[in-house]
């Protein structure tokens, strides 16, 4: 016992260098915000570093006796305010809704803590321990959002910072355990021992912290930046590459064996639109357009450009219910008209193949066939909607055609 109780670590000079080494991190992490704007979230975290390393920055110091009561008011004030601007800054960055009432009640442990045994009945032990509950509930809610990650890519990341918050729980109920006198006798060690582990694990566990949130803001920028390498830059519709990463992890995820159909879109004379009046037209047909696609059809379905005009939407439904939404989507186009700022009106319509994915066949194949759909509905006049026949459909389904028939006249400015 007397070679345990014999580990002491200076708690003084230990409390300066962690209230210096969380400034520094709350500097380095404020930085990081101002430098990009996607992590403004970090600036919560920032500001959180900086008011836990002012808690413990003014114990180091000795003051005179009068100055005792400040220093006491400001050590549980800040700690308490750090936890809410952890937490507000985990809430935001999680993109989960902020629970103000849940902040108050976090802030009403140091208040209601200092009013009422620093100053009504003054009392160290329960003032501390009071406290210190508040900070045990803080470490809680902070594991609770962690069990939330915002993205897949950061999920790994979020059940390690839990690991480390769920260990700091069991460290910090262990040593303020000591102070409330319910460990057993043999557990109960010298308060020098507690303070000893308890300041060097703080320390460490407000590093892993600061790694955690600075490792969470580099993901999350090379997730958004790898989504703008998947993600149209015209339109907001995936692209090539992004429609076939995300129909990966959709076949990946895919449990159940619901049908899937590809439906192929393309816009009729889209290039007659461009040497007529310029490719800013030509670019806001193609706006319009891909909104109109997300209003019809963007119920949880893939919806691609895959390249100048030509759009593709992959939906787990039958051909029938694929064939009603393309013939919306069709007379929805058709009777339509888009006026741009210079006054200019232009009307367009669309051609669509449509392919229900057979049983035994690939994707490759299967977009292959709605591309020859769509070639077929364009060669017979275009505005029209054709249903590739496949052998594995069902009967009624094999040569099924949405309405077909070619308009009597072409819109004036398709």
């Amino acid at each position: 016992m007397n070679g345990i109780t014999a580990f002491t670590v200076d708690i003084t000079t230990l409390a300066l260098a962690r209230g210096i080494v969380q400034m520094m991190l709350g500097g380095l992490l404020l930085y990081l915000g101002s430098r990009h704007s996607d992590a403004r979230d970090a600036r919560w975290w920032a500001i959180g570093f900086f008011v836990n390393g002012l808690s413990l920055f003014v114990f180091p110091f000795a003051l005179p006796a009068a100055w005792e009561p400040p220093r006491v008011i400001l050590n549980h004030l800040t700690l308490g305010a750090s936890s809410l601007f952890f937490l507000i800054g985990f809430w935001k960055f999680g993109q989960q809704p902020v629970r103000p009432w849940l902040l108050v009640l976090l802030m009403l442990f140091p208040i209601v803590s200092l009013t009422a045994w620093e100053y009504l009945w003054p009392n160290a032990r329960y003032r501390i321990l009071f406290t210190a509950a508040g900070q045990i509930l803080y470490l809680f809610l902070l594991q609770h959002s962690l069990s939330h990650p915002p993205r897949e890519e950061i999920a790994r990341l979020y059940k390690r910072l839990r690991y480390a918050v769920v260990v700091y729980i069991l460290v910090y109920i262990w040593s303020y355990a000591s102070i409330a006198e319910i460990l057993p006798t043999t557990a109960r060690l010298t308060l020098g021992y507690h303070r000893s582990i308890f300041s060097v694990a703080s320390l460490l566990y407000m590093l892993t912290l600061a790694v955690g949130c600075l490792t969470l803001q580099f993901a999350m920028l090379a997730a958004r930046n790898a989504d703008l390498a998947r993600i149209d830059w015209l339109t907001g519709l995936l692209n090539r590459r992004g429609f076939f990463n995300a129909l990966q992890l959709k076949q990946q995820g895919q449990r159940n064996h619901s049908p899937t159909s590809i439906v192929a879109i393309d816009i009729d004379h889209f290039k007659s639109i461009n040497d007529r009046y310029g490719h800013a037209c030509g670019d806001l047909v193609l706006q319009d357009f891909s909104q109109q696609l997300q209003a019809h059809a963007g119920n949880g379905r893939l919806i691609a450009r895959m390249g100048g005009e030509e759009f593709l939407i992959v939906m787990d439904e039958d051909l029938n219910a694929a064939a009603t939404l393309a013939e919306e989507i069709r007379k929805a186009l058709e009777q339509r008209s888009l006026v741009t700022s210079d006054g200019i009106t232009l009307r367009v319509t669309v051609s669509i193949g449509i392919h229900q994915v057979g049983t035994a066949e690939s994707i490759e194949k299967a977009l292959i066939n709605a591309d020859q759909a769509l070639y077929t509905a364009k060669e017979n006049g275009r505005n029209q909607v054709v249903c590739w026949s496949f052998r594995d459909l069902p009967a009624d389904q094999r040569h099924y055609r949405a309405d077909s028939r070619m308009r009597a006249h072409q819109p004036q400015n398709s």
